[in-house]
């Protein structure tokens, strides 16, 4: 589901798996936002084969995609919310996109499916870490709804999720970045979230994996 485009898809032809670790807990100084793009690549690359921009075009592979997404989203928000002080939890209900998943879901008759089951967050600093992922998930959104207008699906039929906020998606992203400069201040927290940014890109890959005829690159 940018600087760097969460979801948007990866066309470079690879099919290398890259297994990353996050960094330690006594590194240098860095940027979070740097540090998380560095870290996560392989994980997003993984995301992406597995969702397949040219493949999102075929309804069936669509229609499961979307069912992912909702499953994973449902799972997922709760678990981040709890991890963050009150006032984060609201701001991040209202910057949730599963609303339109599910208008998605209704307007194309596909059924939902039960919520993911996600592990408790570590700490705020990995819930943070989480939200990178999803938030940047927003920016990747625009490119595949661009793509998505060819096979005849838009904001009001079907591609909602993908359109999200539209043309305030790049503010939004803005205030995302600032949020993980000021929460991400220490390279203890940057490594956290690192390590859950990871995890987060991982389980939607795995739910993924779980889909008729999907499997991941080989290694």
């Amino acid at each position: 589901m940018t600087g760097s485009r969460r979801f948007a898809p990866d066309l470079d032809g690879s099919s290398r798996r890259v297994t990353t670790q996050p960094p330690p807990l006594n590194a240098a100084p860095t940027d979070p936002l740097t540090a998380l793009r560095k870290a996560t690549r392989p994980h997003h690359h993984r995301v992406d084969r597995l969702m397949d921009l040219h493949r999102l075009r075929e309804l069936g592979h669509y229609a499961r995609v979307l069912q992912v997404l909702d499953a994973f989203l449902a799972g997922w928000e709760p678990v981040v919310s709890a991890a963050l002080p009150e006032r984060r939890q609201a701001w991040l209900r209202r910057r949730s996109r599963r609303p339109f998943l599910q208008q998605d879901l209704r307007v194309l008759g596909i059924a939902t499916q039960p919520a993911a089951r996600l592990p408790a967050m570590a700490s705020t600093a990995a819930a943070w870490g989480s939200i990178y992922v999803l938030e940047g998930s927003a920016l990747g959104g625009q490119f595949i709804a661009r793509a998505l207008a060819h096979a005849g699906l838009d904001a009001q039929r079907g591609a909602a999720y993908f359109h999200g906020w539209g043309e305030a998606t790049g503010d939004m992203w803005g205030e995302v970045r600032e949020l993980l400069a000021s929460e991400l201040a220490t390279p203890a927290a940057t490594a956290h979230a690192c390590e859950a940014a990871c995890a987060t890109f991982d389980a939607l890959a795995r739910l993924l994996e779980k889909l008729p005829h999907e499997r991941t690159a080989a290694a």
